[in-house]
């Protein structure tokens, strides 16, 4: 992988750790504010964009690997 794809990993996981920590945060409630909400909005599509970008970047590339084990357990 390239590094513009582990920076993206790395964003996306860095979004949803954010995300949890929100949850966290809210123990027991879950009750956010708009601000939270808001928040919880922008990370959850950053971590959306970023995952989605990752895997059309790679598609053909994750394609072509599980083609491969296919053929490999085939024999």
């Amino acid at each position: 992988m390239d590094a513009t794809t582990i920076n993206r990993t790395k964003s996306a996981i860095d979004a949803l750790i954010e995300v949890q920590q929100l949850w966290i945060d809210n123990v027991p409630e879950y009750e956010l504010s708009d601000r939270e909400l808001v928040v919880l909005k922008k990370r959850l599509n950053r971590a959306m964009d970023n995952v989605r970008k990752i895997y059309e970047d790679n598609e053909e590339l994750m394609n072509r690997a599980e083609e491969s084990l296919k053929k490999e357990n085939a024999r």
